[in-house]
């Protein structure tokens, strides 16, 4: 591999020397005198203006988000899942704060494993803040960045718990009903907003969660937490549709009175 490199950087450079070709110089002829013009001075490109302040309103606006990935996974065989609505308040499209609230369910038996897990749906809560770095452009497409504080609380039932007895050769089923628990997470992430038709927006998540603290039973521990998903799994994911109900008109007299900055 070293030796094809080094002939082609060897052709490459015959190839260079080749193209130059040396021309004798008659000393006796004449030379002609070349008057040179001083280069053309080039205007620099105006910067940018930059804005002082904002020119969207505090209050901006209201944004209604639904997700609907789980609802499609659904369809392909997931049982379990979250059903979420989100309420999210624009502040100078700078500043989002968001109340998320869902209901999360479960009716699964994880593979390698002897049980079948069920959680009826029960509620959960998420609040946080969304923040977009491009909050004076002109475009309502953007990505974000954000955090969350999630907690929930629930009751969860693990059936067909299979015991075997390779003494007696025979097969038990047990069962722990009624196991009520509750857990608290943190979640960080990251996710893109488009505009769709005037006030219809799609977008999607990306999502790290951090368990704070759960609640373990004496002969349990819950599998699936609503709002979080299974336990030990920390990344997630949502997309969703929403719709935006506009509060104010942005100023468009800031970017009229920008003016560039003078060095």
């Amino acid at each position: 591999m070293r030796s094809k490199l080094f002939i082609l950087f060897l052709l490459v450079a015959l190839t260079s020397v080749a193209q130059r070709r040396i021309t004798p110089v008659d000393p006796t002829a004449q030379r002609d005198t070349v008057t040179t013009q001083p280069d053309s001075v080039v205007a620099p490109e105006p910067e940018e203006p930059k804005i002082k302040g904002y020119i969207y309103p505090l209050f901006n606006g209201l944004t209604v988000n639904v997700n609907i990935l789980d609802g499609v996974t659904k369809l392909f065989g997931q049982s379990y899942g979250n059903y979420e609505i989100a309420a999210e308040l624009d502040l100078h499209n700078r500043f989002f704060p968001v109340w998320e609230i869902g209901l999360g369910y479960a009716d699964n038996t994880p593979e390698e494993l002897n049980f079948t897990y069920r959680t009826k749906p029960s509620l959960y809560n998420r609040i946080g803040m969304n923040y977009n770095f491009g909050y004076n452009k002109e475009e309502m497409s953007f990505f974000y960045i954000g955090v969350r504080y999630g907690f929930s609380f629930f009751t969860y039932d693990i059936d067909n718990i299979t015991m075997e007895s390779s003494y007696w050769e025979e097969t038990e089923q047990l069962s722990m009903t009624g196991q009520k628990s509750w857990a608290h997470w943190g979640e960080l992430l990251g996710g893109l907003r488009v505009q769709v038709y005037k006030n219809f927006y799609m977008g999607w998540t990306v999502r790290y969660r951090m368990m704070f603290s759960y609640k373990k039973n004496a002969d349990s521990q819950p599998w699936f937490i609503p709002g979080f998903g299974p336990e030990g799994s920390p990344f997630g994911f949502t997309y969703t549709v929403g719709y935006r109900f506009s509060f104010g008109k942005k100023d468009k007299s800031k970017k009229s009175e920008a003016q560039p900055v003078v060095e």
